[in-house]
């Protein structure tokens, strides 16, 4: 395992965001690696059910709101989902 420091990179971009989870033994979050081959074949990271509205709060967070709201709608629709307006009460 290595005992190296994420450090941010030299050069940034607008086509990434950053999710960094810091603390794996409180038990939100659990992570897998399959290595094949001297590769990484895939990660799966895992999230507990109720973390996982902070988790998805995060990602958007990296991105404008504009953009946020645009995701949020594209993924409902995929997924066939009716989002409620709110009201401004219910917006508190």
């Amino acid at each position: 395992m290595s005992d190296e420091t994420f450090t941010e990179p030299a050069e940034t971009s607008e086509n990434w965001v950053d999710v960094r989870m810091i603390d794996p033994e409180t038990g939100e979050w659990d992570i897998d690696i399959v290595v094949v081959d001297g590769r990484v074949d895939y990660v799966d990271l895992r999230i507990q059910r109720d973390c996982l509205s902070s988790f998805v709060e995060c990602l958007v967070d990296d991105v404008g709101n504009d953009r946020a709201g645009q995701m949020l709608a594209e993924i409902a629709e995929r997924k066939g989902i009716d989002i409620p307006e709110r009201s401004e009460t219910d917006r508190t």
